[in-house]
Formats: C-alpha cells, structure tokens, sequence
C-alpha cells in the first residue's frame, strides 16, 4: 500500500525597519529593528507548515534591502525564538547553548546586488552552497519558524532602512 504525501506551496515574506541610524555594522553582527538593549526581536516566519507541529522544506529565500548595499549575510534559523542576541547592531551569539536543540539551519546569502533601482537583494537556491533545500519542523503547537540576521561583511546602512526576507517552499 503506497503512503500518499500532501505538499503545499508557502511563501512568507518579513520585514523589519532598521533603527534610525546609520551606525556602521561589523562582521558578524545582528540585523533587527532595535539597537535598545534587550528590545530587538527575532525574524518571526508564520505559517510555514501545513499544520501545528508540522515542517516542510525550504527550496527558495531572498533578502531584500531598500537602499542599494553590498553585503553578504546568514539566517540563523530556529523552530522556537531564540534566546541569543537579537538587538540590531550587536555581535551575535546565535546559536548559544540554550538553543542548540531548536537550531534548524542556516541559509547563506551572498553579497547583495543593485541593478540600477537603488534596491538590493541576494536569492539564496538549491544546489548553490547557500543552505538549501533546508528540512525545518516546528514546535508541537506551532506552524512558525525563527530566524536571526547576521551580516558576513561590514558596511554603513542608511537610516530606517526596511529589510525584508522571503521564504518560499514546500509544507509537508
């Protein structure tokens, strides 16, 4: 008897505005909407999964960036939001110890581009080196996954910038 899997497309986009400021990041630091100490939150993806507690895979991510930058950066992502540091600006610590068991993956995007439009963006895709496809579960009672941004390359931001991740793929 051949067991039948239902697979269903997702496509969740979040965006964040950067703090007002145009304090330069250094490698290896968070990206988020806070530089207040303890106020920065995780990348928080919803409806990920078909159902609570279910999972899927990750085929497709972009980052996109409304002023035009080059830089490289990692998603860190986790079935629970993490407990590591989440204020923008900050060094990473993603993922510590506390979170190693919800630790699902991570998605590597490239330095960003601009084609003239004054926006930039990276498209991390399978067979690329970049992470993906990614297999991700949630949490018994969730349909949602967490991410943390961290840059690979420094670089000066212009101020309230609003950065923006997409996750496509497929609900298991």
């Amino acid at each position: 008897m051949a067991i039948e899997v239902t697979v269903k497309p997702f496509r969740v986009r979040v965006s964040k505005t950067r703090p007002a400021d145009t304090t330069a990041y250094a490698v290896g630091d968070v990206i988020s909407e806070s530089a207040t100490d303890g106020a920065g939150t995780g990348w928080t993806f919803t409806n990920v999964a078909y159902g609570e507690g279910g999972g899927g895979y990750i085929t497709k991510a972009t980052i996109d960036y409304t002023t035009a930058q080059t830089f490289g950066a990692t998603l860190l992502l986790f079935s629970v939001t993490p407990t590591s540091e989440l204020d923008d600006n900050a060094g990473n610590t993603a993922p510590i110890t506390a979170d190693v068991d919800n630790f699902v993956g991570a998605i590597a995007f490239d330095a960003l581009v601009d084609h003239g439009t004054g926006r930039s963006y990276s498209v991390a895709t399978p067979g690329s080196g970049q992470g993906l496809p990614l297999k991700f579960t949630c949490e018994a009672a969730s349909r949602t996954i967490y991410g943390v941004l961290v840059t690979r390359d420094a670089f000066t931001p212009v101020a309230s910038d609003v950065v923006s991740i997409i996750l496509e793929g497929e609900q298991l």
